[in-house]
C-alpha cells in the first residue's frame, strides 16, 4: 500500500512541475489568477508540502496579512480589496487557531487517557 501512495505522490509532483514549467515558458500565464490557483491546488495535494505546512499555517496567515497591509499602504490595492482580503485572512486565522485548540485538547486527552 505504501508503494501505491508513493507513486500517487510522485504523479502529483510531476503534474505540479509540469504546470509550473508552463508558466515559466509562457510568461502571460503568470498574470492569470486561474493558473496560480491551479498551481497552489496541485502543490497542496503533495504529501511533502502538507508536512512542511503542518504547524506553520498561522504564521503564513500572519505574513499574508502583513503583506496585504503593506500593499494597501503603498497604494497597490484599493480599500475595498484590502477589506475583502482582511476578512478572508481573518477567517483563515480563526480556523487555524480553532484547529490548534482542538489539537491541544486531543493531546491532553491522550496524555490523561481520556479517549472519547
Amino acid at each position: 500500500m505504501r508503494m501505491i501512495t508513493n507513486w500517487i505522490n510522485l504523479i502529483r509532483i510531476s503534474k505540479a512541475y509540469s504546470h509550473f514549467r508552463k508558466g515559466i515558458e509562457n510568461k502571460a500565464l503568470l498574470a492569470d489568477t486561474k493558473w496560480w490557483i491551479e498551481l497552489f491546488r496541485l502543490l497542496l495535494n503533495i504529501r511533502e508540502v502538507k508536512e512542511m505546512l503542518k504547524g506553520y499555517k498561522t504564521y503564513i496567515v500572519a505574513a499574508l496579512t502583513a503583506a496585504v497591509t503593506l500593499l494597501h499602504s503603498l497604494g497597490y490595492i484599493t480599500t475595498e480589496m484590502y477589506q475583502s482580503l482582511l476578512a478572508l485572512l481573518g477567517a483563515g486565522a480563526v480556523s487555524t487557531v480553532a484547529a490548534k485548540i482542538n489539537r491541544i485538547q486531543f493531546d491532553i486527552d491522550n496524555k490523561l487517557n481520556r479517549n472519547k
